[in-house]
C-alpha cells in the first residue's frame, strides 16, 4: 500500500526555511552576485567581471590583512586548543566535588559577560595611564610601559593577549563534556598499567578528545575570520594597517568607501575560505581517529 505524502510537517518548519533563506542564503547570493559589478551606494551597478579579484591581487592592505588574519586564527587556535583543555583536565583530577563544582562554575561564569564590555576592560588594560603599565612601575619594569594599542611593534601583540587566559566558557565545556565522557574503565586500566596523570592525559585523554578538537578548531576558525568587533572597538585597524583584517577591510570598504561590489568580492573570498578551512580541518580530524 502506497504511504500516504503527509504535508503537515513541512508546513511546520516553512517558517524556519523562510526566515533562514530571506536572511541567510540570499545575502551570500547577493554577495556574490554584487562581487562582479562596480555597485555603489546611489549608484547603478554595472558588470565589471573578474575586476574586482584582479584588484584585491595588487591591493597591499589586503594582502596585509591577510597575513594579520594568519597569525591571529593561528594563535586563536593554539589558545582555544591549549588553555580550555588544560582547564578540563586540571577539574578532571580534582577528587573533591564540591570544589570541582564551583571551580567550573568559575570557568563558565564569565560566559554571562557581554564580550564588548570585556573588550572595553582590556582596552583599559592596554591604555597608556592603564592597568598594565601601571602594574610594570610597581613592579620596577617602567622601561617595558608602551602605548600598546598605538605603536607598530605592539598593536597586533596586544589583541593577541587579550582575554588571557584565553580560557573560554564554551570551548572549556566542550572539553570538559568529552574528558568527563571517557569511560572509567579506561582511566582504570591505565592507572593499573602504571600510567601517571600526564600519561594518562597524553595517551587515553588528548586521542580520545580529538574529535571535540576539531569542532573547536573549526568555530575558532569561523569566528576568528568572520570577527572584527574586537580591532574595530581597540585598534580600528591601526596605527597604520598594523591590525587590519579581511573582515574589517571588507566593511571599512562597503560603508566607509561605499564600494559594495569590491567589498562583496572580499566576502566570497572569506567564505570560500572559512570553508576550504572547515573541510580540511574535518578531513584531518577524520583521518587522525582512524588512525
Amino acid at each position: 500500500m502506497k504511504k500516504k505524502f503527509a504535508i503537515s510537517p513541512y508546513l511546520f518548519i516553512l517558517p524556519s526555511f523562510t526566515l533562514i533563506a530571506v536572511f541567510f542564503y540570499y545575502p551570500v547570493f547577493y554577495a556574490l552576485g554584487s562581487s562582479f559589478t562596480d555597485l555603489r551606494l546611489g549608484y547603478e551597478a554595472k558588470f565589471v567581471g573578474l575586476a574586482n579579484y584582479k584588484k584585491l591581487l595588487t591591493d597591499v592592505v589586503f594582502f596585509k590583512s591577510l597575513i594579520n588574519q594568519l597569525i591571529l586564527t593561528i594563535t586563536d587556535v593554539v589558545k582555544n586548543l591549549f588553555f580550555p583543555l588544560l582547564a578540563a583536565e586540571i577539574l578532571y583530577f580534582i577528587r573533591n566535588k564540591n570544589t570541582e563544582k564551583r571551580m567550573k562554575t568559575l570557568f563558565i561564569l564569565p560566559m554571562l559577560v557581554p564580550s564588548l564590555v570585556i573588550i572595553l576592560m582590556w582596552k583599559y588594560i592596554y591604555d597608556p595611564s592603564g592597568a598594565l603599565n601601571s602594574l610594570l612601575d610597581l613592579c620596577g619594569l617602567g622601561s617595558l610601559k608602551h602605548t600598546w594599542f598605538r605603536e607598530i611593534e605592539t598593536a597586533l601583540g596586544a589583541v593577541i593577549g587579550i582575554g588571557f587566559p584565553f580560557i573560554s566558557g564554551l570551548y572549556f565545556l566542550i572539553f570538559h563534556a568529552s574528558v568527563s565522557a571517557i569511560p572509567k574503565e579506561l582511566n582504570e586500566a591505565a592507572n593499573i598499567d602504571g600510567c601517571k596523570s600526564l600519561q594518562l592525559v597524553r595517551f587515553v585523554h588528548i586521542p580520545l578528545v580529538v574529535p571535540y578538537m576539531a569542532v573547536v578548531v573549526i568555530l575558532t576558525v569561523i569566528n576568528s575570520l568572520q570577527n572584527y568587533v574586537t580591532i574595530l572597538v581597540t585598534t580600528n585597524g591601526g596605527p597604520g594597517y598594523a591590525t587590519y583584517i579581511p573582515a574589517l577591510l571588507m566593511f571599512k570598504v562597503a560603508f566607509d568607501a561605499s564600494d559594495i561590489g569590491y567589498a562583496s568580492s572580499m566576502g566570497v573570498v572569506l567564505f570560500v575560505t572559512i570553508m576550504g578551512l572547515t573541510l580540511a580541518t574535518m578531513k584531518l580530524s577524520k583521518m587522525a581517529k582512524n588512525y
